[in-house]
Order: structure tokens, then C-alpha cells, then sequence
């Protein structure tokens, strides 16, 4: 028996109960029924997701979908399930301008697109985004080493900003220099032969820490500028935990509780 074959293989008119594909390429569902998606675990996501993947997590009993190099809950309803979160992220010493992380309890979108986004509030005084406030993420990295300025019994290092740290904080210091066997490379906590943390003695200055260690005989010009950071001990974010933080244009004052109301942008 001879069969009759198909001049093409695009025949542009698939069709089925409910569903069909059309001459502009669309797929269209003509069904009054519903449409059944994939489902599973959190831990049966898809190896290589791709932009575009729609799927139901029995996990979080939600549908969820790949949006931008992320899987995101797919809202049914505003605001969001969480709500309006109020979040107390300190109180005021007179000197420290950073205060953090915010933490709005949205998983998806757990910092606010921008800082008028937020209430803040003073105690009972509200704050202008751009005028009492800014947000900044990680300032934690600000806190380069720009420069060694003495050595000796103790070390006193200048550095972007002292804000974060604390006297008896224990702090490890990492690129320091690049001469081996220079008494600076006791800072060092790179180095297998220099002590684990240091201890902060004083904070002389709003960019100056001093440290118990002795670098007596070390050659400052050994230094890389701006190549090391200081960390707290036992830690790899500097001061501040990674995230996004509020910093004041100048420092609330004492004992003054700092209130953060989050997810009116949602």
C-alpha cells in the first residue's frame, strides 16, 4: 500500500480537545475546563530552569514560576500575604549612622525598591528618604584598609570607616602586604603564621582603629593601599552583615529606638 505523505512537517494546525496551534504559532487552550501544571517539591525543580517555567511547589502549596534567573511566587492577590511588617532595627548612640539589615519577612522581595518605599521613623519623629536617610547595601565592603599609619606595640590602622566596630571587638585583617617576612605581615590573618584575631583597643577616630598586636619593625611602605579589609572575627562580612541598611545623615541620638514600616511598594 502506498501512503500519501505530508508536503510539510509544520502542518500549522495541531489540534485536540481544548487546545490547538495556530497559523501566528500560538498555542491556544479553547477549553472551559483548566489547565493542569507541573507540581512537585522545592527539591524537584527543574536541574536548568530557564525564564518562563511555571510550575506548582507542594512544598509552599504555591504556584511559582522562573522569572529572571529566580523562582518567585506567582501573587494572587495585594499586598502581599505577609503584610505590613514593622521592623525595629536599633536605637541612636550619638555616633553610629548605619542601621540594619532591613528585613521586610517577603521572601521574593525582602528589600524595598527604593528608600522612599519605607516609613521610618525616629522614636515618634518620621524621617525624609534623601533628606535624614539614604539606603545602602553591604556597607560592610566599605571597610577597606586605605593605609597603615603606625606600628608597634599597637598598630593603629585608617580605614574607611570605623562605624560598625567596637572596642574588644575581635577582628581579622586580610591583604596586608606584599614583603614576606616583614613585621606587618603579623596582620595579616592570610598568613599561617599570623595570630587568628586582634584585639581593638581603642577607636580613635571615625576612620582609625588601634590594635593589640606588635608589629614593632614592620615597614609601613610595604603596604598595598586600599587591598586589605577588616572583619570581624569568625566572620566574612566586615561590621555589618550582607543586605541593605539605613544610613543617616547624621547619627540619631541616644537611646532613641529606630522603627521601619516595610511593604507599602507591594
Amino acid at each position: 500500500m502506498r501512503l500519501i505523505k505530508a508536503q510539510t512537517t509544520n502542518l500549522r494546525s495541531i489540534k485536540a480537545k481544548g487546545i490547538r496551534y495556530d497559523i501566528n504559532g500560538q498555542i491556544v487552550l479553547d477549553s472551559t475546563d483548566a489547565i493542569l501544571v507541573p507540581k512537585g517539591t522545592t527539591a524537584q525543580r527543574p536541574t536548568s530552569p530557564a525564564n518562563g517555567h511555571i510550575r506548582y511547589n507542594t512544598n509552599t502549596n504555591e504556584i511559582e514560576g522562573y522569572q529572571n534567573g529566580a523562582w518567585r511566587k506567582v501573587r494572587y492577590k495585594e499586598p502581599n500575604t505577609v503584610g505590613i511588617i514593622q521592623q525595629n532595627v536599633g536605637s541612636g548612640d550619638a555616633v553610629e549612622t548605619i542601621f540594619g539589615p532591613l528585613a521586610s519577612g517577603d521572601s521574593d522581595y525582602p528589600a524595598p525598591a527604593a528608600a522612599q518605599n519605607i516609613l521610618v521613623f525616629v522614636e515618634n519623629v518620621f524621617q525624609i528618604s534623601g533628606t535624614n536617610y539614604t539606603m545602602v547595601q553591604n556597607p560592610g565592603a566599605q571597610n577597606t584598609i586605605t593605609s597603615i599609619v603606625s606600628v608597634g606595640a599597637t598598630t593603629v590602622i585608617e580605614t574607611a570607616t570605623a562605624h560598625g566596630f567596637t572596642t574588644a571587638n575581635l577582628i581579622y585583617v586580610t591583604g596586608v602586604e606584599s614583603t614576606i617576612d616583614d613585621a606587618v605581615e603579623n596582620l595579616n590573618t592570610d598568613d599561617s603564621s599570623s595570630p587568628g584575631s586582634h584585639t581593638i583597643t581603642s577607636i580613635p577616630a571615625a576612620n582609625r582603629i588601634e590594635i593589640a598586636v606588635d608589629t614593632a619593625g614592620g615597614n609601613t611602605g610595604n603596604y598595598i593601599a586600599s587591598s586589605g579589609k577588616i572583619f570581624k572575627s569568625g566572620t566574612s562580612t566586615g561590621p555589618y552583615l550582607d543586605g541593605y541598611y539605613l544610613s543617616f545623615t547624621s547619627a540619631p541620638p541616644l537611646d532613641k529606638p529606630i522603627t521601619v514600616l516595610h511593604n507599602f511598594d507591594k
